[in-house]
């Protein structure tokens, strides 16, 4: 069959009152409410006939795609008795080239695929709800009891769907879907933007190779149509990442779904298969989610993430023994979907029920009045200049933009101005959406303002609570002399010395980039961030041949049938946590990542650079001093002295206090590494009679890490009087010891340096900055690891030599924390002429969004003068306008 490409996409439903809010419910696995009921704007809209609504998506799907919207042929699947009383097939073809009402995504599929041939035009296939203007809820709750229930007494229903023991039902929302499909020959021509391409599709009730007799929806007959769908594309179901569900309300039919998929999808790889359901999001509404579902895989697939689901628990339990079989597993929370190792395209695919509705308003109880279709897509991959994952190959979306989230620059060059850019704020609530005030403000930004004050809000009441706050915290900053700071819970923020500008209000060249150790690596780290930052997908994904596996994809995104509980987060993070080659891995990829948000998506680069303990690794890996910092995966993965000298059996403490040997995968406990509040003199008079205690690392002048043999470090915290907290960390680095793997270590980190960078990056081995040089790089790197790590020296150092603003690249805030206090309490000791301005800012916090938690991270740098590109922010969207060049 000739080849289906996707070019064009609009979806509403439920408030979502775009492609990009719709895009980001998809991606979260909930409704993430009305955009415009949150941001204040009047939500008691006249709601459009079909037709018009028909109308303005196709206009849409041709605008962007800049075709004539008469050359366009429509397929709406909808209720075809309402729609006849509309007349909207003659309203919609007086403006396109064709209309025809439809129930069914299988034959749209069929139809669209006769005019691609025979008429070579763009096909818009759209799904509708006739029963209600989109935008306004319906009154109904789809169950698996009863098809019907008053929403007024009914408990509105959770984010999972039908294959979960705790589903009750999913809500009946008013929405449509659109999808424009052509050939990829006409989108090639007409330079339309491929977002996936359709590599076959078969339907139940029209294969050749079913009798009209054997039509009932059972699961054979649905394993026998995966199966044609699969040989018509060429795909082997080893290939789909991602398989889209219809998972049907109806106990019986869902049942007959998820065995027959089980069964067309049975091969010898478990948890390899990810499940993802659109009625999770948007609710059941028969016509309109036979499109979303489709859309939802082609955004998934196009966007290189796995959706979530977000309430999922687990499979029914008489069920479960057939689903720890298959190869499916269901995601909680969204993940990215990292490019194949051996570079071939993803693949998803689309299991597709049809349940029609009867001329009597009733739904069909009979297994043979439904139909079924198995859809095949495929990754369009871009090629440039020959690569196959080329680094410009960014696939911009609108989820920032499109976030409730607001963030309002107020400037002003004094108290009064900034005060009087407040006032008019406020005068806006009533009348003007807070995203639009936003983006005014960003509008209106100057460098050259000596002030920025940082709001956050989501809705109109909390930005008015947020000026309000404002009013008073300004002040405050500019008439005690004892305030230096304002910022909310929220995570507004001003200060009135921004520690990025000089006296006379010039950029200070002052920023830092702290990398943190790998122990702080945990499950989830990162997941969000190759959705909010697209521009960071190939930057990364060209650093390693397999960058999934670089970082952790399966340890950090740990797959599984049913909802990790707490306590099993928790063992996965120990069980991280005890292996150091993995987190050492995983450590120096998300630096990389990190950085890269920086560098690619604010332009924000780094005068200074600093690791602490093994993020010195990260350091010259993120800021590009490795001409291929990809090798170091293979050689962790394959080091014996942090698989089994420095970790695991700990052969190298063995040999240096006489312990014997023990096979390989014998871990017993013979070194742990505690934090205690303690100075480095107190530890040193403590421990003088112990030779099996270290002081690994000072975090600040009265916090450090002991660690060694568990029995002779607890006398020592016992003579101290101090309390002490184990950090479960079985690794040796920083101590004498060490030292029998230092060649190793060099010959580890030896590696073909790139041209020099001009940050100044400092060293814990000897507190000066590091020639970009392979010896004195692989030398520093050894002797920090066998070295105590001074932290307060290293930051005093980096503050002396100009460092003002300090960025945590990695996970959590421990060095932000730190440096506050190694800074504060130096402050005394400081020159009075000297200038001993700082900011700390972490971009990461477990248990908190990445998004708000970068917001919050640009609010104080906005704040304290380092100029971001924050473009992304404010613009962006999904669609692509034809013309990019995507083949």
């Amino acid at each position: 069959m000739t080849e289906l490409a996707v070019i064009g996409m609009d979806a509403k439903f439920s408030g979502q009152d775009n492609i990009d809010r719709v895009e980001r419910a998809f991606y979260l696995g909930a409704n993430v409410g009305n955009s415009i009921g949150t941001s204040g704007m009047n939500t008691a809209e006249e709601p459009q006939s079909i037709s018009a609504t028909v109308l303005t998506s196709v206009a849409l799907l041709a605008e962007t795609n800049q075709l004539n919207m008469a050359n366009i042929a429509v397929l709406i699947i909808a209720d075809v008795n309402n729609c006849a009383d509309d007349q909207l097939v003659q309203q919609v073809a007086q403006q396109c080239a064709s209309c025809v009402v439809i129930t069914d995504l299988g034959q749209a599929l069929k139809q669209a695929t006769d005019l691609v041939n025979n008429q070579d035009c763009a096909v818009a296939v759209i799904g509708i709800n006739s029963a209600s203007a989109v935008g306004h809820d319906c009154v109904k709750v789809d169950s698996a009891n009863s098809d019907s229930v008053n929403s007024d007494t009914a408990e509105a229903p959770v984010a999972t769907i039908s294959f979960d023991e705790t589903f009750s039902g999913y809500a009946s929302v008013a929405g449509f879907a659109s999808l424009l499909i052509s050939s990829t020959d006409f989108a090639g021509v007409n330079q339309c933007y491929i977002y996936a391409c359709i590599k076959g599709f078969a339907q139940l009730a029209v294969n050749s190779q079913l009798s009209s007799e054997n039509t009932e929806l059972n699961v054979e007959n649905i394993a026998n149509t995966v199966s044609l769908a699969l040989q018509q594309a060429q795909i082997t179901t080893q290939q789909v990442g991602l398989l889209e569900v219809t998972a049907d309300s109806k106990a019986g039919v869902a049942l007959s779904e998820s065995q027959g998929l089980m069964s067309a999808y049975s091969h010898t790889q478990t948890l390899h298969t990810a499940l993802s359901c659109a009625r999770s999001v948007t609710g059941e509404d028969r016509y309109f989610s036979q499109v979303a579902g489709l859309l939802k895989a082609v955004i998934s697939l196009h966007q290189r993430y796995i959706p979530a689901i977000k309430d999922w628990q687990q499979p029914i339990q008489t069920q479960m023994s057939e689903w720890q079989r298959s190869p499916f597993y269901m995601p909680v929370d969204a993940r990215p979907w990292f490019p194949n190792a051996d570079g071939s395209a993803h693949v998803a695919a689309y299991s597709c029920v049809t349940r029609p509705l009867l001329s009597n308003n009733a739904l069909s109880e009979s297994a043979l009045e439904y139909g079924y279709c198995h859809v095949i897509l495929q990754e369009n991959k871009v090629k440039i200049a020959g690569q196959v994952h080329p680094v410009s190959d960014v696939r911009s979306n609108g989820f920032f933009a499109s976030s409730d989230l607001a963030l309002v620059i107020v400037q002003g060059n004094d108290e009064a101005q900034l005060r009087s850019e407040l006032e008019t704020i406020a005068g806006q609530l009533n009348k003007s959406d807070i995203k639009q005030i936003a983006a005014d403000c960003f509008a209106r930004t100057d460098t050259n303002k000596v002030y920025s004050a940082v709001l956050i809000a989501e809705t109109t009441e909390e930005l008015s609570k947020e000026i309000t706050l404002a009013f008073v915290g300004i002040s405050s900053v500019f008439n005690d002399a004892n305030v230096s700071e304002w910022k909310t819970p929220k995570g507004s923020y001003f200060t009135g010395q921004p520690a990025n500008r000089g006296a006379n209000n010039n950029v200070q060249g002052g920023v830092a980039f702290l990398y943190p150790g790998i122990g702080a690596t945990y499950v989830g780290l990162g997941r969000e961030l190759f959705h909010l930052f697209p521009q960071i997908f190939q930057p990364v994904a060209a650093l390693a041949d397999d960058i999934g596996a670089s970082l952790k994809d399966t340890l950090l995104n740990p797959r599984s049938i049913t909802r990790h509980s707490f306590k099993q987060l928790k063992q996965l993070d120990l069980d991280l946590r005890g292996n150091l080659a993995n987190i050492a891995e995983a450590g120096v990829g998300f630096a990389c990542v990190f950085t890269k948000v920086f560098e690619e998506v604010f332009a924000v680069k780094a005068d200074f650079a600093a690791g602490y303990s093994m993020g010195e690794v990260s350091m010259y890996a993120a800021l590009g001093c490795w001409q291929q910092p990809g090798l170091m995966s293979a050689r962790l993965a394959q080091s014996n002295t942090f698989n089994h000298q420095l970790c695991g059996e700990l052969r190298t403490l063995r040999q240096h206090w006489g312990l014997p040997d023990v096979a390989n995968g014998t871990f017993e406990q013979i070194w742990e590494t505690y934090t205690i509040k303690a100075t480095i003199e107190q530890v040193e008079i403590a421990a003088a009679d112990e030779d099996r205690v270290y002081c690994t690392i000072i975090n600040t002048p009265d916090s450090l890490l002991l660690a060694g043999y568990p029995e002779a470090c607890q006398r020592v915290i016992k003579k101290l009087g101090k309390r002490a907290m184990a950090l479960n960390m079985a690794n040796a680095i920083h101590s004498a010891p060490a030292y029998a793997e230092y060649d190793h270590m060099v010959e580890l980190y030896h590696m073909d340096v790139t041209a020099r960078i001009n940050t100044k990056m400092y060293s814990s081995s000897c507190y000066l900055p590091i020639p970009q040089r392979s010896k004195a790089i692989s030398h520093s790197i050894a002797k920090c690891l066998c070295d105590v790590v001074d932290f307060p020296r290293l930051v005093n150092t980096l503050h002396d030599k100009g460092a003002r603003v300090f960025i945590e690249m990695g996970p959590g805030r421990s060095l932000c924390s730190w440096v506050d206090k190694i800074l504060l309490s130096d402050k005394n000791k400081h020159d009075e002429q000297q200038d001993s301005r700082h900011v700390s800012v972490p971009v990461n916090a477990k248990g908190t969004s990445d998004e708000l938690t970068y917001i919050r991270a640009i609010a104080k740098l906005v704040s304290h003068g380092v100029n971001l590109n924050l473009d992304s922010l404010f613009n962006g969207s999904i669609l692509v306008k034809a013309g990019r060049l995507n083949c």
